[in-house]
């Protein structure tokens, strides 16, 4: 297999994967900054933030990995690549899940200890 073509199609999964979890996290994820920004203007700048984020982290990954590695069968270098990919999308989600978590407060059950 052409390694270019493997390139290719490991940065074009790259790219599929991050837009999917970003089409699936972006309405909570504004609603969730609108309410913990100051203003409207804050929670348009961590949205892009964090699409940057999730698109960079992965192919991050898929280039260091696809660097460092030279395997015999491109179906390793694939699968290897895809790993990349959910790693970055991983750190990425842990990072943000990190700092919004000091923001979003659990409801208490009415009459619980105070």
């Amino acid at each position: 297999m052409n390694t270019y073509l493997l390139l290719l199609g490991e940065l074009s999964a790259s790219a599929a994967l991050s837009l999917a979890v970003l089409s699936i996290l972006s309405t909570p994820l504004i609603n969730t900054l609108n309410r913990i920004c100051p203003d409207e203007q804050a929670a348009t700048f961590w949205l892009s933030y964090t699409k940057v984020l999730f698109m960079i982290l992965p192919l991050l990954l898929v280039l260091s990995v696809d660097m460092l590695t030279d395997f015999k069968d491109p179906i390793d270098d694939l699968r290897l690549g895809f790993i990349a990919v959910l790693a970055g999308l991983l750190l990425g989600l842990h990072a943000i899940g990190k700092r919004l978590g000091k923001f979003v407060v659990a409801p208490r059950p009415p009459g619980g200890e105070k």
